[in-house]
């Protein structure tokens, strides 16, 4: 008998737009941090007064969990939305990349000012803003930029090298409706995870701030 060969499992890779994403993200990370060192007299000073009065009224407050949902969801439904339009155009590379960049950016300086204010804290405190929501949202949005990707490729050789005659532009057209047709399950799992992870920063986010900063300060 002959023996049985079991195939092996290869690891599945990160898309290449998701490490782009990574890539570009850790760098707004360490550029906000930078930057929020070398302008903390001009750029913090200010705010310091403001922020320390809003954090020590945070555990006395009655924030109304809805509120925080609404705006979460309006959000990331606009990011979400923004993303999918950006990948029907030419500029969605530089549309992701520079999405990851701010992104990464206004972490590192939320980052860069909780540590000037906290030292070594301040980088507890700042994982309480993100924390659990970003375990989901982190993720999700990596999800969204592979797909849109992959969609962008689709949507543009579907346009790309066209022959100019009548059968052709119908064939295109049926072409670019079966792709936006496909498109709705995903749209409907993103929304569906995008509610989830608003939900989660409503319910779990808000009360986790409210007790960090009722026991610290």
């Amino acid at each position: 008998m002959k023996p049985v060969l079991k195939k092996t499992k290869t690891p599945k890779k990160l898309p290449v737009s998701c490490k782009i994403t990574l890539f570009f993200a850790i760098i707004g990370i360490i550029t906000g941090c930078i930057t929020g060192n070398l302008l903390k007299e001009n750029l913090y000073s200010p705010l310091i007064t403001i922020y320390n009065e809003t954090i020590n009224n945070i555990p006395g407050l009655d924030i109304d969990k809805s509120d925080i949902f609404l705006l979460a969801i309006k959000r990331n439904v606009k990011l979400f939305i923004l993303l999918y339009l950006f990948s029907l155009t030419n500029l969605w590379t530089y549309y992701y990349c520079a999405f990851s960049l701010y992104t990464g950016f206004t972490n590192g300086l939320l980052l860069a000012f909780n540590i000037i204010l906290h030292g070594i804290n301040g980088t507890i405190r700042f994982l309480c803003y993100l924390l659990p929501q970003a375990l989901l949202f982190i993720p999700v949005y990596l999800m969204i930029i592979a797909h849109c990707d992959n969609f962008h490729n689709i949507f543009i050789s579907c346009t790309s090298s066209t022959p100019y005659d009548n059968t052709y532009n119908y064939s295109t057209k049926q072409k670019k409706g079966k792709l936006a047709i496909q498109q709705f399950p995903f749209i409907i799992l993103c929304l569906v995870f995008i509610t989830a992870g608003s939900f989660i920063e409503a319910n779990l986010n808000l009360p986790l701030v409210i007790w960090y900063m009722g026991h610290i300060i």
